[in-house]
C-alpha cells in the first residue's frame, strides 16, 4: 500500500440511474465517502485513472487519499467496488473515511508462501480453505495481505488462523483462530486405479447367469414339440 496514493475527485449533485448512467457513458465512476461522525459526501472520478489504481494492488480494501475540488482531502478505506458483470469496469465505489486513531475493522487476504514439502515430495494437494482474515487494527497497520508459509505442511498437516505470523499488538484477530486455512490432503490417483482395477475385475469376471434365454426357450419348445 502506498501512503502517497490519491485520487481526484468531484462532487455531485445528481442522482438516479439515469445519472448514473450518463456519467459512467462520459468515462466518471460514482462513489460516495461516508463516516461514523459525518454525513455522506456524494463525488465522481475518472474510471481509468481509478481502475489503474485497482490494477497496482492485489487487494481493493486499500488506503488512499481523495482529493475533493472544493479543496478538502479525506483520507478513506476504499470499502467496496462494484464491478460491471460483463467489463469487469468499476462503476460504483464506497469510501469510508478515517480517523489515524481509532480502530477499524477489515478483511485482509492471505497469500501462501513457499512449496509444501507434501506436494514436491508425496504427491499431496495444497488446499486453500480460507483466503482472507478479519482483524481490527489502526489505519496506519493495514496491510495489503499477510503471509503464510507453508512449505512445511505433509500429507495430513494443516495450518490455522492461530498460525498466521501476525503481530497480536497491532491485530485483534477477529475470525475463529481454529478455522483452517491450509492443508495438504493425499493424492486421489490411488482412488482413480482401485476403480479401474475394480471394472476391469467385473469385465473379466464370469458371465452373469441368464433367465429365460433362448437356450432354455428352446429347449421347452422342443419338449413341447416331442409331447405333441
Amino acid at each position: 500500500m502506498s501512503e502517497d496514493a490519491t485520487l481526484q475527485a468531484q462532487k455531485r449533485t445528481e442522482t438516479g440511474s439515469g445519472a448514473m448512467n450518463r456519467l459512467r457513458k462520459g468515462g466518471r465512476v460514482p462513489g460516495v465517502i461516508y463516516g461514523s461522525k459525518k454525513d455522506p459526501i456524494m463525488v465522481q472520478f475518472s474510471e481509468h485513472e481509478f481502475a489503474q489504481f485497482l490494477r497496482h494492488h492485489t487487494s481493493e480494501n486499500v488506503m488512499l487519499d481523495v482529493n475533493v475540488d472544493d479543496g478538502e482531502t479525506h483520507k478513506v478505506l476504499i470499502r467496496e467496488v462494484q464491478h460491471h458483470p460483463l467489463t469487469g469496469r468499476p462503476i460504483h465505489a464506497d469510501f469510508y473515511e478515517l480517523s489515524m486513531t481509532r480502530r477499524v475493522s477489515v478483511e485482509i487476504p492471505i497469500e501462501f508462501v513457499g512449496e509444501p514439502a507434501g506436494v514436491t515430495q508425496e504427491g499431496g494437494v495444497l488446499e486453500h480453505l480460507l483466503r482472507s482474515v478479519e482483524v481490527e487494527c489502526l489505519p496506519g497497520d493495514i496491510v495489503e495481505q499477510f503471509e503464510l508459509d507453508v512449505s512445511a505442511l505433509g500429507i495430513g498437516d494443516r495450518l490455522a488462523v492461530d498460525d498466521l505470523p501476525i503481530d497480536r499488538e497491532k491485530y485483534e484477530i477477529l475470525t475463529n483462530g481454529g478455522v483452517a486455512v491450509a492443508a495438504v490432503a493425499a493424492p486421489r490417483v490411488e482412488e482413480a486405479v482401485e476403480t479401474e482395477e475394480g471394472e476391469e475385475a467385473v469385465a473379466e469376471g464370469a458371465e452373469p447367469e441368464r433367465i429365460g434365454g433362448k437356450e432354455e426357450e428352446s429347449e421347452e419348445a422342443e419338449e413341447d414339440r416331442k409331447d405333441g
